[in-house]
């Protein structure tokens, strides 16, 4: 996951355990953010911020 973290790094600013919160939600959710997760835990993600973050989940663990 290292290399996952260093690319969602380079799109938000964000702490180390953040991080692992929100690849664990996209894990659970087959690579994408779901809803309810978008409006709580990372409500201060930008839309933009939020695709980036699921097409760097998908390049380094194979989610469509």
């Amino acid at each position: 996951m290292t290399g996952f973290a260093a690319r969602i790094e380079e799109i938000a600013d964000m702490p180390e355990r953040t991080i692992d919160l929100l690849f664990r939600f996209l894990h659970q959710n087959k690579g994408k953010l779901s809803k309810r997760a978008r409006e709580r835990e990372f409500e201060r993600m930008t839309d933009d911020e939020v695709a980036a973050a699921e097409k760097a989940y998908a390049e380094g663990f194979g989610a469509v």
